[in-house]
């Protein structure tokens, strides 16, 4: 046992030393989500309950109800022959049971399952056990009736026994629930008021991909706009998503007939959609004119189920326009729900003015009541100046009370300001009656122009037979309820350090994102894909009304753009002649012959190995306005401006920054102030265990070839052939001793049968 342990443990030193290490460090994650287990042919799709994510449902009597929702494909219609298979499991207990052997008056218990709203039965159960009930799906159930277009399934408790016995049932809701739907394809239902719709679907069986694809030579204005529609996309999805950036010409036939996509740019440029099915931009019956803005929708001719957007104009202007309208996800339609004509674009003021009290019976608002069990929402819609979102002195005085059908050890109300949760208050007996309370507002959540405080009600109230038929529970917020925001004394740029721990709440001070402008190499599509992957982040942490962000091109920065906005540099420094600008105002200077931070103020600096991409992240305070700040995504190569984008953009990369300055090879992160006395660049950054990683561009990404030094090799060969050797040889002595052991003990039995024999031989 013991050589067994040696082997053993010498195996695992050997699965567990540098040369596995480094083997592991060749794989990278690809971001396209895993899609659940779901059975799809050509017109029928099989998926259980559990393939959509949910954790099993339990319904307890008196009465309960749960539902689960899901999103199928846009061209995807149900057809006749679709069944749902209930599996659940039923409980029922208590003193009554043992009162009288008649059971029938357990029929009591009853279940109602329903599709869309539509009854597909009720079933009616007398014992315990487990049960498992199939309803075909009616026809008048095919079409969803919820908003969003989400199909419903809901289960509905109603026990009315438990009102008459000391009895009481508990239904739980199986997994293994199976639903068996049968589809035709047909034509996506294209209506530009239903976005992100038909481009991205809550809860979607199959997930949909969507290519944005720009002018091969743009403008800063054609990316300018790609950019603020990739940054609504994240404001209206508020999750991962598939999508990528393109150059006109390397849109192939396979990328045009797989994806959704979407055009930005003047429609001459982009020859293919000759064979789209547009509506004529020169449309006079329409009053179009010059400058106006057009968002056009269109089935794709290349697949059917796809759908095409064009975001358009006739003129520069009229493109920006267009995908601010987009950028929204509300955009108005008449007659023709697939086109729409934007004629003007209403930005957030530049000043707004101080209000430092009011309350939101002043902004318009009656006392809101949030009624239910579980979880209800409210919002409150606000506006702050730039002179106030720096206060530390903030708050928020609510007035409200609740019902007494809680359950008040697990009923409580939270606070939200833009998405950040700051207070949180469990329900009790004594504010039932009206409760005043203030709540100071955290420094940092308010933002310039527009905020959202989202009051959210978390009521649990068990149903019982005197209070089924009585008012469901209630929470109500006064208008008499008011906010405090005194002008701060530090301007807005005091409410952060200048520190990378703190991105991106540096970049999203204003509510339309109207402080940031992208600085970008000309012609590097890579550069923009990092730049476009930002910006859906942005986009999703801040959710602007109208994104509003701006792009420049690093040879040509306009001086408004520097003076009043927070600036994102992406791009080698040799390609950005601005970076040249405020290179001797950088924690690490670069050296422009090969683009590496020169880090000539540190006490110790390391020689980067040649051939080794390394991204960096420099963070700074703008020399051209002091209350903006730059950040420089960079690197000496363009995978290492590529790992510099991806350290931004993956959490637990993200996580591990600090400071103003940050060196990374993708699997780890050096950082460090500008003040600091070494620095663990260069040969002490590769080599770290691999972090998963999500490529930033999900369909063509390659593995980024990352070379090792040349003595890294030769020690890991010779460090595996000591091991092996040394692995061989205990192998081979575990045998030698294993047959000499053998042998001993044949001789040892064949010592006992001469015996036995002889024994025998004396007794004869």
């Amino acid at each position: 046992m013991k050589i067994k342990s040696i082997i053993l443990a010498l195996l695992i030193a050997l699965l567990g030393s540098p040369v596995n290490v480094f083997a592991q460090q060749q794989h990278y994650f690809d971001s396209t989500e895993i899609l659940p287990d779901i059975q799809i042919t050509e017109n029928r799709a099989t998926f259980t309950f559990a393939d959509l994510g949910i954790s099993e449902r339990t319904l307890l009597s008196p009465f309960s109800q749960t539902a689960i929702l899901f999103s199928t494909p846009a061209d995807w219609q149900i057809t006749a022959g679709s069944t749902i298979q209930f599996q659940f499991d039923v409980l029922i207990s208590g003193a009554g049971l043992s009162v009288d052997d008649d059971t029938s008056y357990l029929a009591g218990v009853n279940l109602v399952f329903r599709f869309n709203n539509v009854v597909l039965g009720v079933v009616s159960v007398d014992k315990s056990g487990s049960y498992t009930q199939t309803f075909p799906i009616p026809s008048e159930a095919f079409v969803p009736t919820r908003a969003d277009g989400r199909h419903i399934i809901s289960v509905a408790l109603d026990a009315e026994l438990s009102c008459n016995y000391e009895l009481s049932a508990s239904v739980s809701l199986k997994l293994n629930s199976v639903v068996d739907l049968f589809y035709q394809k047909t034509n996506p239902n294209l209506n530009l008021s239903k976005l992100p719709a038909p481009f991205y679907l809550d809860n979607s069986l199959v997930k949909d991909s969507t290519l944005i694809i720009i002018n091969d030579n743009p403008s800063p204005v054609e990316i300018q706009s790609a950019m603020n529609v990739i940054a609504g996309l994240g404001a209206m999805i508020e999750d991962e998503y598939n999508f990528q950036l393109l150059n006109y010409s390397k849109l192939d036939e396979t990328l045009r007939s797989q994806n959704n996509l979407i055009f930005v740019g003047f429609q001459k440029d982009f020859a293919v959609l000759s064979e789209v099915e547009f509506q004529s931009l020169t449309d006079t019956t329409n009053n179009i004119i010059e400058d106006d803005g057009i968002l056009h929708l269109a089935l794709s001719p290349w697949n059917q189920s796809k759908s095409i957007l064009l975001v358009s104009g006739n003129s520069f202007e009229g493109l920006s326009k267009a995908a601010h309208a987009f950028s929204t996800g509300n955009v108005l339609v008449y007659q023709e729900p697939y086109v729409a004509y934007v004629s003007n674009v209403q930005f957030l003021p530049t000043e707004i003015p101080a209000v430092e009290e009011f309350k939101i019976e002043d902004l318009g608002y009656a006392s809101l009541t949030l009624e239910g069990s579980g979880s209800s929402t409210e919002e409150i819609v606000f506006y702050a100046s730039k002179s106030q979102i720096a206060t530390t002195d903030a708050y928020f005085e609510i007035v409200y009370n609740h019902s007494g059908l809680t359950q008040y050890t697990s009923s409580a109300f939270s606070l939200y300001l833009n998405g950040n949760v700051f207070f949180t208050k469990v329900l009790s007996k004594e504010t039932e009656q009206v409760t005043k309370l203030q709540v100071r507002i955290p420094p940092g959540f308010l933002r310039q122009g527009e905020n959202i405080l989202e009051i959210e009600a978390n009521m649990i109230a068990f149903p019982t037979c005197e209070n089924a038929n009585i008012l469901r529970p209630w929470f109500t917020v006064s208008n008499q309820s008011s906010f405090f925001m005194p002008v701060a004394q530090s301007g807005a740029s005091q409410i952060f350090l200048r520190d990378l721990k703190f991105y991106p709440e540096m970049f999203t001070i204003s509510s339309d994102l109207g402080e940031v402008a992208f600085i970008l190499p000309a012609g590097d599509l890579e550069a923009w894909q990092i730049a476009a992957q930002i910006a859906y982040e942005l986009g999703a942490n801040v959710q602007p009304d109208i994104a509003n962000l701006q792009v420049a091109f690093g040879d040509a920065v306009p001086d408004e753009i520097k003076e009043n906005r927070s600036l994102i540099i992406i791009g080698k420094p040799n390609a950005l002649p601005i970076v040249s600008d405020i290179n001797d105002l950088l924690p690490a200077p670069f050296n422009f012959e090969d683009n590496t931070a020169s880090e000539r103020q540190l006490l110790i600096s390391y020689r980067i190995p040649q051939g080794q991409s390394i991204g960096y992240l420099e963070l700074l305070q703008s020399p051209f306005n002091s209350e903006k700040t730059i950040l420089i995504v960079s690197g000496n190569t363009n995978e290492g401006v590529l790992l510099a984008g991806r350290t931004l953009i993956l959490s637990n990369l993200q996580d591990q920054l600090a400071g103003v300055f940050a060196v990374t090879n993708g699997t780890q992160i050096a950082t460090g102030s500008s003040n600091a006395s070494y620095s663990i660049i260069g040969e002490g950054v590769p080599g770290s265990q691999q972090v998963s990683e999500i490529q930033i561009t999900p369909q063509q990404a390659a593995p980024l070839d990352i070379e090792t030094p040349s003595w890294l090799n030769y020690f890991l060969v010779a460090t595996s052939v000591v091991i092996l050797i040394v692995i061989i040889d205990v192998f081979r002595r575990f045998l030698l001793k294993d047959n000499l052991r053998r042998k001993q003990e044949k001789l040892l039995e064949q010592a006992i049968a001469e015996s036995s024999v002889n024994e025998d031989d004396e007794e004869k």
